[in-house]
């Protein structure tokens, strides 16, 4: 085109030009060579890139405005949110405290708050729950509630809380709080927590013992327990007990509490408050032994006892400087029967180095089932009246001056009634009790505060006697026997056998009655009465009488524990001319419950002779043809 008519079309208003058809290339060296670069890039790639048109970068720029606009957005509701949100983990909750505290001791709370966060902290409310148990200085009850003044950013304060914990030793006390309040102007209401606990370590109660370190065997001594508040507060609803040794017998206490089953209670113990429980008894035990007391203090919850505080004392059983021991038919735990003797052997020592003057030695026995008439003592003299026998040194000279280490013997015998004295039903479980002493009225200056006499008592508990009679009868009551009398070949005879058990001093248990029938003899199963247990085996022969319990005075006040049962035999030609059994040894044992030792008695076999049928004759038992 000429210039000239490019200038008309140019300048004039109404001329149109035509779309270019493609945009001029403008040489530039430098992209013509990273033209070329990329294409042989691409090349080797597989891939092309392509310029972009006006239209798409038109677009580009859109989408771009856009993403800025979204992206002020959130950065303005961050912002805003910044501002206005809250986070109460910033409210920092601190709590000091003493982990280990002994009870009844004050300890003190020291609560610390404070606000991290970019908003005022209003109407603020601690809520703090005390320990159970404890007693709070403010206020009785457990639970306090208080307002707090606002707090603004980055503002700390803190509150001082006291009280006393009461516990037992090793028991956790926890306790916990609460702080609520309203971040600047929000409406929602915010609460901050926390737990801690304390651990008592020990208890402001002291019990004490005032007990002697050496006692000898059966002395009689006072002894005292002292119980002590230490604490500047009282404690209230306690309880003292006591667990005494094996062979300690209590025979008094006295004090100002109230006693029941061997406990005392104590309503209120003041703070500082001190008093005592006095007790007397006697102890038993041997030589060398160590006797332990022990006492607790504590409260009674749900019918359980719950102890605070504890004491334990010791005591040695030591050899009395007088010493004596005795036997009984050379045992020292003997089981007497009846119509027994009993033969006593009592030996004395002088256990010091000192020699000790005009010793005495007594000898008092106790028991209904002895016969005094039978009483031999070789030196002593007996004093019916109070069935003691006594050796001093006007019948036993050895005894004016026993030396240091000097050893005796003395001896004697008594027997035990054939009839046992039962006339009622209380009249059971007997026991001979026989109790030595030796003393001296002159003590020798180094031995002034010790208990020179010695004790020795020995009981001796009587078995009952357990008697079984087996019978054979023809003629009786129970069962009509029928047959040739005397018993014929080849013909049936039955006859009646019965059991009977007396039993006398204690009560029995277990008792059963056992016997064997021979081949020849046919069980009838005829029993009376009827509910008795006896059971017959066919198979061994062997009968079984479970009698269970026998009581005492069977058959002495009782009537006879009895059994009978029918039985039969056919002779033979074998059995003619001599006697037939009809059953075997019987045999009773049985479990004396008092002496808890298995009693045991026998009786004969019985065969047609029928000793305990009066109506039968010698030549009644013998078969006959």
């Amino acid at each position: 085109m000429k210039l000239k008519k490019l200038k008309e079309k140019l300048y004039k208003p109404e001329t149109e030009f035509e779309e270019r058809l493609e945009k001029p290339e403008v040489f530039q060296p430098e992209r013509k060579r990273k033209k070329v670069l990329s294409e042989e890039w691409s090349g080797s790639k597989k891939r092309r890139f392509r310029l972009l048109t006006v239209r798409e970068k038109k677009t580009l720029k859109s989408i771009g405005f856009i993403a800025g606009v979204i992206f002020l957005i959130i950065i303005v509701i961050f912002t805003w949110r910044g501002f206005t949100s809250f986070d109460k983990d910033k409210v920092r909750l601190e709590i000091a405290w003493p982990e280990r505290v002994v009870s009844g001791e004050e300890i003190k709370y020291i609560v610390k708050y404070k606000n991290n966060t970019r908003l005022a902290l209003n109407n603020l409310q601690l809520v703090f729950h005390y320990p159970e148990g404890s007693i709070p200085f403010d206020d009785n009850d457990l639970v306090q509630a208080m307002d707090l003044p606002d707090i603004e950013p980055d503002q700390e304060n803190q509150v001082e809380l006291s009280a006393r914990i009461i516990g037992l030793k090793g028991e956790e006390k926890e306790a916990w709080l609460e702080l609520s309040y309203q971040p600047g102007n929000l409406s929602s209401r915010y609460t901050n927590q926390a737990e801690f606990s304390s651990n008592i370590i020990s208890v402001p109660l002291l019990l004490d013992f005032d007990l002697p370190e050496k006692l000898v065997d059966g002395q009689s001594f006072d002894f005292s327990l002292k119980y002590l508040n230490q604490a500047e507060v009282s404690f209230d609803d306690l309880e003292i007990r006591i667990d005494y040794p094996t062979g300690f017998n209590l025979q008094s206490s006295e004090s100002s509490l109230s006693e029941r089953d061997g406990a005392w209670s104590i309503d209120s113990l003041m703070a500082g408050q001190e008093d005592k429980i006095f007790i007397r008894g006697n102890i038993e035990g041997e030589r060398g032994e160590v006797k332990l007391f022990k006492a607790q203090i504590g409260l009674v919850d749900d019918d359980q006892f719950i102890p605070y505080a504890e004491t334990v004392k010791a005591l040695q059983i030591s050899l009395s400087p007088l010493s004596v021991v005795q036997t009984v038919n050379e045992s020292t735990d003997y089981i007497a029967e009846t119509g027994q003797q009993l033969d006593y052997q009592i030996n004395f020592e002088n256990t010091t180095d000192i020699g000790i003057k005009n010793v005495v030695i007594t000898s008092k026995l106790e028991g209904a089932v002895l016969d005094f008439a039978s009483l031999e003592s070789e030196s002593g003299s007996f004093d019916g009246l109070t069935q003691t026998i006594t050796w001093k040194a006007s019948n036993l000279p050895a005894l004016e001056f026993l030396g240091a280490r000097q050893k005796g013997q003395l001896n004697f015998s008594i027997k035990i009634k054939d009839l046992l004295p039962i006339s009622n039903y209380s009249d059971k479980n007997f026991k001979i009790i026989n109790t030595v002493k030796i003393d001296s009225s002159e003590i020798p200056l180094s031995l002034e505060r010790i208990q020179i006499g010695g004790q020795s008592q020995s009981i001796t508990k009587l078995a009952s006697q357990l008697t079984l009679q087996a019978q054979g009868y023809y003629n009786d009551d129970t069962f009509l026997n029928s047959g040739a009398i005397p018993p014929k070949v080849g013909q049936t005879t039955t006859y009646t056998i019965k059991w009977r058990l007396v039993n006398t001093a204690n009560d029995l248990s277990k008792v059963r009655v056992v016997a064997f029938l021979p081949p020849h003899v046919k069980w009838l199963n005829q029993i009376s009465p009827s509910s008795g247990n006896l059971k017959y085996n066919f198979q061994t022969g062997q009968l079984i009488w479970q009698v269970g319990d026998l009581s005492s005075a069977t058959g002495v006040l009782l009537p006879v524990k009895q059994i009978a049962f029918q039985i039969s035999i056919t002779p033979s030609l074998a059995d003619l001319g001599n006697l037939v059994e009809l059953i075997g040894q019987s045999k009773v044992t049985g479990l004396d419950n008092f002496v808890d030792l298995e009693l045991i008695d026998t009786d004969e076999p019985i065969d047609t002779d029928l000793p305990d049928d009066p109506a039968i004759i010698s030549e009644d038992s013998i078969i006959v043809d």
